[in-house]
């Protein structure tokens, strides 16, 4: 193989993987985690909860700015990821359980949109 050959070939393969670098930071709006949660939330935890007001008159705790509390409110359980997908799958108090009807995938979206608040 001559040197241009091999030159041409080092730049096609990396085109192809700067390509493919370029296409998964390009996704479409809705495939985008916090665009997606955001929908997501709205659909499906707005109803009872409030995360862009720090007061509320919805039944549910209002979670604004809720991973940059100490505590949970009502259960006041320290805050994690770990525990908001929890009670999304499995409900407890007047919370219905999301097992059903949310993916994990679909949870991890509204976690990753309410990190974002």
């Amino acid at each position: 193989m001559s040197w241009k050959s091999l030159a041409v070939c080092t730049l096609a393969s990396l085109a192809v993987v700067a390509g493919a670098s370029a296409a998964e930071k390009k996704l479409p709006p809705w495939e985008k985690p916090v665009k997606a949660g955001r929908y997501l939330y709205l659909e499906h935890c707005s109803v009872c909860h409030e995360i862009n007001k720090p007061k509320s008159e919805k039944f549910g705790p209002v979670l604004h700015r809720v991973f940059q509390m100490e505590k949970m409110p009502f259960s006041g359980l320290p805050v994690s990821e770990e525990f908001i997908k929890i009670k999304m799958k499995v409900g407890g108090g007047i919370m219905p359980s999301f097992m059903e009807v949310l993916s994990d995938d679909e949870i991890d979206k509204i976690v990753v949109f309410m990190k974002t608040k």
